[in-house]
């Protein structure tokens, strides 16, 4: 039978804005627990479960805005009382420029690292006038240190291993079941990595069904693709309340901010729980942008996520 803990009993949330990214981090947990009462006031629905020791409330959004987000974390911060920090995982558009572990690629995974003077979260569409120039205002808190430095022991400690445990987490989703078929590793002739000049010709089409040019694109080397290896890059993540769909603009941001990944969510979570920011790279943030690598990357992040947890001192957690 499953085990009925108390509210107070769980430390950890796992924020998921989409449907793909909730059913990724359902199948990283080691347990189900069963329900707990919750106030009228609070609209959430939890899963409540365990990983490497922890207890963890997962919680989706019932719409992809600020808004709801946050809703999300105003309830879930009165229901579960105890709640130390968050993790925000889902997906995001990556910026294809080269960190110290290699060149950002689809399937990838991107997690929030102060840089720069930055907080590791910044929002690059809100900001004020002053002495002529745009100043942006808007970022989360910095990710509390036990999680900044369990993402840094969770890196030393992988860059030993032939097989890195992420790999393994992913392997956790069986995409054999019919409504698990979309995390498998997509075609990886189809990371497509396209001039940031060149606009897709059809909103709506893939690049194969529009006739995009392939010359001005580029794929993955040919020893990359034999077998997937989620490559995990940390710094700064961008999110505004708009999509990037322009290359052109996404690069100057990137280059102004120093940011690796774009993400549309963490907004609605300012003020509310320490997060640190998991984003799986499903798309470049350009006008190709397709939901072809969202199941896959919604799971390398949710992989990513379960991993941290091993690293965690539980101790610091309760």
């Amino acid at each position: 039978m499953p085990k009925t803990l108390r509210h107070e009993d769980y430390t950890v949330g796992w924020i998921c804005p989409l449907e793909v990214e909730q059913t990724a981090a359902l199948e990283m947990l080691d347990e189900e627990h069963e329900r707990l009462p919750q106030p009228s006031t609070d609209d959430n629905v939890y899963t409540l479960g365990s990983m490497a020791g922890h207890n963890v409330v997962i919680a989706g959004l019932s719409g992809p805005n600020n808004t709801s987000v946050a809703r999300v974390f105003a309830n879930i911060n009165t229901t579960f009382p105890r709640l130390k920090f968050g993790l925000f995982v889902g997906i995001g558009g990556g910026v294809p420029v080269k960190t110290d572990t290699g060149l950002i690629r689809l399937g990838d995974v991107v997690v929030s690292k102060p840089a720069g003077g930055h907080s590791g979260a910044l929002q690059y569409d809100h900001g004020k006038a002053a002495v002529g120039q745009f100043q942006r205002t808007g970022a989360l808190a910095p990710p509390p240190n036990v999680l900044l430095s369990a993402a840094q022991d969770m890196a030393a400690k992988r860059a030993r291993l032939r097989e890195a445990p992420i790999k393994k987490n992913i392997s956790r989703i069986d995409t054999g079941v019919p409504g698990l078929r979309k995390y498998k590793y997509p075609v990886p002739e189809q990371d497509y990595l396209f001039d940031a000049d060149y606009e897709h010709l059809t909103k709506g089409l893939s690049c194969d069904e529009c006739g995009c040019d392939p010359s001005p694109r580029s794929k993955r080397e040919a020893d990359e693709v034999d077998e997937p290896h989620v490559v995990v890059h940390r710094g700064n993540i961008a999110y505004g309340e708009l999509v990037i769909t322009k290359a052109i603009l996404r690069d100057k941001l990137a280059k102004q901010y120093g940011v690796l990944c774009f993400e549309t969510e963490a907004a609605g979570a300012m003020g509310a729980l320490t997060c640190i920011v998991i984003r799986g790279i499903s798309d470049y943030a350009d006008s190709h942008k397709n939901d072809q690598w969202h199941g896959y990357a919604a799971a390398a992040a949710a992989a990513y996520a379960r991993q941290l947890f091993f690293h965690m001192p539980i101790d610091e957690v309760k």
